[in-house]
């Protein structure tokens, strides 16, 4: 039996004036198990933040038909947003282990002892270099791109996404614990650049979701969003 422990949720654009392409979905219970997600829309085309919020809407309808239930969305809205985009990235936990949607280049992690494990890929023009051994990540730290989105859900790509299944027993931690965060691209680019916190802050999804806060909040490079959850498998 799955019981959710503590949970932590914000969902901030980078500045006060201007509008949040991010829309999150905290944890709710959804048949035998907790659905949870982060979507970003992308920016450059109109409608960003319309698209993701669709794509929240649609994965708590449906999470089975979500990829294909938003694109059909967006190619009805007015002429004007038809090329409104956005990525999703979502975890459903239930008994028999966590089933992950994936299009973009949000990520998904699983705490493993005292560290994070992304267990998603990129869709971006720096993960294809990576994929194809053009470049290290060392090299990549210089080249542009990252932010350049390979696929998602939108008329203007083709829609690619990722979906795949982790037994609950590769899960699990100290205490029959699952700790499990989604971050935007916004977020983890600051969990990314330093990959740590005290041991007592990784064991307090409190703690780890203010501490990164206070970290973004000095200079968010866009817009951010966290969805922390822990759960306790009986």
């Amino acid at each position: 039996m799955l019981h959710l422990i503590s949970s932590s949720t914000y969902c901030f654009p980078k500045e006060l004036v201007r509008e949040n392409q991010d829309h999150i979905l905290a944890p709710q219970k959804y048949q035998s198990g907790y659905l949870f997600a982060v979507a970003d829309g992308v920016g450059g085309y109109k409608g960003g933040e319309i698209a993701s919020q669709i794509a929240i809407k649609n994965l708590e309808q449906d999470p089975k038909n979500v990829f294909q239930a938003t694109l059909a969305e967006i190619k009805q809205m007015p002429e004007e947003y038809q090329r409104a985009s956005t990525t999703l990235t979502f975890g459903y936990l239930a008994p028999e282990g966590l089933y992950i949607g994936h299009i973009g280049d949000c990520r998904l992690y699983i705490k493993q002892g005292k560290k994070l494990r992304q267990k998603t890929k990129d869709h971006t023009t720096h993960q294809r270099l990576l994929d194809e051994k053009i470049y290290t990540k060392k090299e990549l730290k210089e080249q542009p791109g990252k932010n350049i989105i390979t696929t998602a859900i939108s008329t203007q790509v083709e829609m690619k996404p990722d979906e795949f299944f982790i037994p609950i027993d590769e899960l699990k931690g100290e205490n029959n614990e699952v700790f499990i965060y989604i971050m935007s691209d916004g977020a983890h680019h600051f969990w990314e650049h330093r990959p740590r916190f005290s041991d007592a802050t990784m064991q307090s999804i409190s703690r780890f979701s203010a501490a990164l806060q206070k970290r973004i909040e000095k200079a968010p490079t866009d817009d951010y969003s966290l969805v922390a959850v822990q759960f306790k498998i009986d």
